[in-house]
């Protein structure tokens, strides 16, 4: 009968034994220890922009402004403006450079989001059409974009790039692409995403790498740790155009208040923080570099994320994640899935992570592993 014990619909998912696991886990080593609704509310009512005496926001005004000016300053740019999504903003934003120029034509890696997550939005939404400077797994070169023929409505650089397992170019490399832009009279568009955490490896602060390009975009819930949101900062009449680009694509939001009292929580607590992330990030890999079954790219990590993979099946290394948190109160490298054939999984270096050794992070692997092994024979 349903709802007895020996129903299996009546017993937890393997998803929710692991949401249940890593609430009360002695140590996580990627991403964060996930929350109720009502504690992600708790915390918001208890931020001090949250007690702030001021009206909420309406269409914009009040707090959305106050995050909006400190994105500005932050980025040494004009002007900021606040989206209810990275896809909204990035949209919006090249809508504006594609007006200017006259030109429909944005040079774009073939990995970028616009390209692959976006449901064909680029063009069936925003009518733009992408020009590949390069389709090889790296950074476009600047000699790559000074060879495009035609115009262009703009140029995108992607710091870093996720799809390749966030990496990054050289600070040498970014500017010379950077001077290539100018040269061609190409806006550059950055898609700054974890802009904040790249600002380890280029030794530059956010506004230094701000200055290289024309428009940036950057989220507030990814390292920042809000609930939703993105910005784009750029000179205060290309801001104004893309408000109307905001309006037309729906995202002119009655009341954003919450999303934006997340993000000036983020941006006080995980600024200062992120540089302990990035250098930990590398304790982190040197760990997992240990277990043969395992390949990271490269020199990664760049940031403090990055992407691992290995041959055993992902059902398998998760299940086995599972058990060794549930059997010893230690989360593993979690979340596989299956790409190309291998298995890959996002290693997220935060606060958690910490206090993980390479040691530490080669022995829970190396027992983790066993476990899949013994679980695909």
């Amino acid at each position: 009968m349903a709802g007895t014990d020996d129903d299996p619909t009546a017993r937890p998912s393997e998803r929710e034994r692991q949401w249940t696991a890593s609430r009360t886990a002695a140590r996580l080593l990627s991403n964060e220890r996930p929350v109720t609704a009502g504690e992600r509310l708790a915390t918001l009512a208890a931020s001090p922009h949250a007690a702030a005496l001021e009206p909420v926001d309406l269409y914009g005004g009040g707090i959305v402004e106050r995050l909006e000016a400190r994105i500005a300053h932050l980025l040494g740019k004009p002007a900021a403006l606040w989206f209810p999504t990275g896809t909204m903003a990035q949209q919006a934003t090249l809508q504006v450079w594609a007006a200017r120029r006259g030109s429909r034509r944005v040079a774009v890696h073939p990995l970028h989001h616009t390209q692959l997550q976006e449901e064909g939005a680029f063009a069936e939404l925003s009518a733009l059409e992408a020009v590949h400077p390069t389709t090889e797994r790296r950074h476009p070169t600047a000699d790559e974009l000074r060879a495009i023929d035609g115009p262009l409505a703009a140029a995108v650089v992607e710091l870093p790039m996720q799809e390749l397992g966030y990496v990054l170019p050289t600070w040498e490399e970014y500017a010379a692409f950077a001077e290539a832009a100018r040269e061609c009279g190409i806006p550059l568009h950055v898609d700054g995403a974890r802009l904040w955490e790249s600002r380890t490896r280029f030794g530059r602060s956010a506004a230094e790498i701000a200055a290289e390009a024309d428009s940036v975009y950057v989220s507030m819930y990814k390292g920042v740790g809000g609930i939703s949101g993105a910005l784009v900062a750029a000179p205060a009449d290309v801001i104004e155009e893309a408000r109307g680009w905001r309006t037309r694509y729906g995202g002119n939001v009655f009341q954003q208040f919450p999303a934006v009292v997340a993000a000036l929580d983020g941006l006080d607590a995980r600024l200062d923080r992120m540089d302990a992330w990035v250098r930990h990030a590398a304790v982190v890999a040197e760990g997992l570099r240990r277990l043969p079954e395992l390949r990271i790219e490269g020199d990664l990590p760049h940031i403090n994320e990055f992407w691992v993979s290995c041959d055993l099946p992902a059902a398998s290394i998760n299940t086995a994640v599972l058990q060794h948190l549930e059997a010893t109160g230690d989360r593993w490298l979690h979340g596989w899935w299956t790409d190309g054939g291998a298995s890959v999984a996002e290693a997220t270096i935060r606060d958690d992570a910490l206090s993980w050794t390479a040691d530490d992070v080669a022995a829970a692997g190396r027992a983790v592993l066993d476990r899949a092994h013994s679980l695909t024979a």
